[in-house]
């Protein structure tokens, strides 16, 4: 110390160069640590590029090695764009034309889509009463929206587009219902039923179920014309869909041309499920309407000799000597005797979901 405040001067050019020296020492380390990392990530590149060149060796095939030349490259470019146009094809078929779409109406006000609920409840009862369709006594369908209906001043109050547009599809399925029956045949509408996502709610990431809907804690209950579809094309991300359900006690031709009805209209439905049990003798009374004419018959031509037997009632008895040829008489036996039955008919409206733009791309 004494020797210091002799020589301070002297003492303190001695500390600092030995700090600058042990600065120098900790940059020199840290420098040669960048330079060791960049060694190791241009090996790594040299290394990739290497393989890229030699080619990348197809399983179960190692001679055929695909390497990064301009012709793999232009081929590669060639299934990108035959697989985007796949893809384009593969969301055509699903949604069908764009211009038939059912597209429910933005709105941020609750109240006025009960309106339109309403109304268009009301419309559907009275031409449902117009071309004599028939509902369970006591029991009016509701369409789906009989949470609404039974319940006045109550409305949505979450997706209220998406319960805009489940109005929309159940006009449309239950007018191609009513004009799929046959003249003169009578049907029993049980009830249009639709699938309530205003009353789920969407289970947010980190919690058990994510990404998936579960009832909503202030809407627990549902109605009897509500459900949640067992079987669905929904596929988070990719298809949403949204399902419906029509019971009806009718004929099966009336089945038949709805379905075809729906199959063929040009728009994205999807059908699901289909019931078919035979109507309780209360419904047949209720539907009011007698069996129908035969579905099918069977034209009978009996040969001559022991075939004709089975038929000796009408037939013309067979003639003794069989080189005598005659012309039996036309037989015509009932082979299914139609009866009303109980139909379940779910389906799905389906949507693609838009696909993300991605870089280079422009957003049509």
């Amino acid at each position: 110390m004494e020797n210091f405040k002799k020589n301070p001067l002297f003492y303190s050019a001695q500390i600092a160069l030995g700090l600058v020296f042990l600065a120098g020492l900790a940059m020199s380390f840290l420098a040669y640590r960048e330079k060791a990392e960049s060694e190791r990530l241009l090996l790594a590149a040299q290394t990739s590029n290497l393989r890229l060149l030699r080619g990348h060796v197809l399983a179960g095939k190692p001679h055929a090695a695909v390497s990064l030349t301009e012709e793999n490259k232009a081929k590669a470019q060639e299934d990108v764009v035959e697989l985007t146009a796949h893809i384009a094809a593969l969301r055509a078929s699903i949604t069908g034309n764009p211009e038939l779409h059912i597209r429910g109406k933005a709105s941020a006000n609750s109240a006025e889509l009960y309106t339109v609920i309403k109304q268009s409840v009301d419309e559907w009862q009275r031409f449902a009463k117009e071309k004599e369709i028939k509902f369970q006594p006591g029991e009016p369908c509701e369409f789906g929206f009989r949470r609404y209906i039974r319940n006045p001043g109550t409305s949505p109050k979450r997706e209220l587009q998406t319960v805009d547009k489940q109005r929309q599809v159940i006009d449309f399925l239950f007018r191609q219902l009513v004009e799929a029956r046959p003249a003169g045949a009578p049907l029993l509408l049980e009830s249009i039923d639709r699938e309530p996502i205003e009353t789920f709610i969407l289970i947010p990431e980190g919690k058990p179920g994510a990404g998936t809907y579960a009832a909503d804690p202030d809407n627990p209950t549902r109605e009897s014309d509500e459900f949640k579809p067992e079987r669905s094309f929904d596929q988070r991300g990719l298809v949403e869909s949204l399902s419906f359900r029509l019971r009806f006690v009718g004929y099966t031709p009336t089945l038949r041309n709805f379905i075809n009805k729906v199959r063929n209209s040009g728009r994205p439905f999807g059908i699901t499920n289909v019931e078919v049990k035979r109507a309780t003798p209360d419904l047949v009374k209720l539907l009011g309407a007698a069996p129908a004419p035969a579905a099918a018959a069977v034209t009978a031509t009996p040969a001559a000799g022991a075939g004709s037997l089975f038929f000796a009632d009408d037939a013309a008895p067979a003639p003794k000597d069989p080189k005598v040829a005659t012309v039996p008489k036309e037989i015509r036996l009932v082979a299914v005797e139609e009866t009303p039955s109980v139909f379940t008919v779910q389906i799905d409206y389906l949507s693609v979901v838009e696909l993300p733009v991605t870089e280079g791309e422009t957003k049509k």
